[in-house]
This record gives structure tokens, C-alpha cells and sequence, in this order.
């Protein structure tokens, strides 16, 4: 009970406050103090950890996140399922991780009453994920992985390389 109201309060410190403290290039001591508060809520937090301004990540009780990444300005991340953030993983500003969305097979259902799905997303070790990039949910990316910004990625990358477009596929080998 201690710890989730702890929880609870650390997620209300953050939404109305230290998510709106000025990113690591102007302000190190800031993103410390978010690195902070983060450890009470999500599942687990790495050294060296760099969330910037503005990230949303609803309640964030399903987020890992490894040594030395970072999630970029206003990301957004819908952990209704796990997301593992591997180490050395740079998320640049404005990327999207969803885990969940709307089945659409049935006919015979509007849209909204259609069964919701939820599958887990893993994003291997030293991968840099562009700008606006989206990454859908049940995907598992490997490491050692660039996805060019703007970028949406619908199924699991098990090869090393450059990723982009709509839907990404391989552009080059690293």
C-alpha cells in the first residue's frame, strides 16, 4: 500500500512538474531530478538515463529502461503492455511506442467496439530511433538498429541495420 501511494504521488510530482523541467543541454541537474522521480515509477531504470521535457508514458508501471539511453522531447510512449528500452538506445523527440490498438475484422462491430489488442514492445541495445518514428505494437527490434526518423515500424527487426518508411523496411546494413 506504502508503495503505491508513493507511486501515485511520484506520478503526480512528474505530470505537474519535472515532466516540464528544461531538457539535459540546458539544464543537467533537471533531468537528474526526473531521472529521480522515474525510478518510483517505472518497472526499472538504468544508470545514466536522460528523459527529456514534455515524454508521457501514462502510469509507466510497464517501462524498463537501460544504462546510458534516453527518450527524446515530448515522446510518447502507451505502456499498456511491457516496453523494454535496451542500453546505449537513443530516442530522438517526438517518437511514439504503442502497445496497444484497435482489432477492425468484424463487420458487424463499429470500429470502437472492436476488440482491443495488447503486445509487448522490446527495443534491442544500441539502437538509435529517429525523429517521429513510430513503432507498433508487438514489435521487437534487435540490437544494433538506426530507425530513420518518421519512420513506422510494424513488424519485429531481427537484423542490423538502417530502417525507414512507411512501413520500414531495410534501406542498408550497419
Amino acid at each position: 500500500m506504502k508503495n503505491k501511494i508513493l507511486k501515485y504521488f511520484s506520478l503526480l510530482l512528474y505530470y505537474s512538474f519535472f515532466k516540464h523541467l528544461p531538457s539535459n543541454s540546458m539544464c543537467s541537474f533537471c533531468v537528474k531530478m526526473r531521472c529521480l522521480i522515474l525510478r518510483y515509477i517505472f518497472a526499472s531504470v538504468g544508470y545514466n538515463v536522460n528523459v527529456a521535457s514534455g515524454v508521457r508514458f501514462g502510469l509507466g508501471s510497464k517501462v524498463h529502461i537501460g544504462n546510458n539511453s534516453g527518450i527524446g522531447e515530448d515522446s510518447y510512449i502507451v505502456a499498456m503492455d511491457e516496453v523494454v528500452i535496451g542500453n546505449d538506445v537513443m530516442i530522438a523527440p517526438q517518437v511514439m511506442i504503442l502497445t496497444g490498438g484497435h482489432e477492425y475484422q468484424r463487420p458487424d462491430l463499429l470500429l470502437r467496439e472492436q476488440k482491443i489488442t495488447i503486445a509487448p514492445v522490446e527495443i534491442g541495445n544500441d539502437c538509435w530511433i529517429g525523429a517521429r518514428a513510430v513503432i507498433l505494437p508487438g514489435v521487437k527490434i534487435c540490437s544494433r538498429v538506426v530507425i530513420a526518423s518518421g519512420a513506422v515500424v510494424t513488424k519485429s527487426i531481427d537484423s542490423p541495420g538502417v530502417y525507414a518508411g512507411v512501413p520500414a523496411r531495410q534501406v542498408r546494413e550497419l
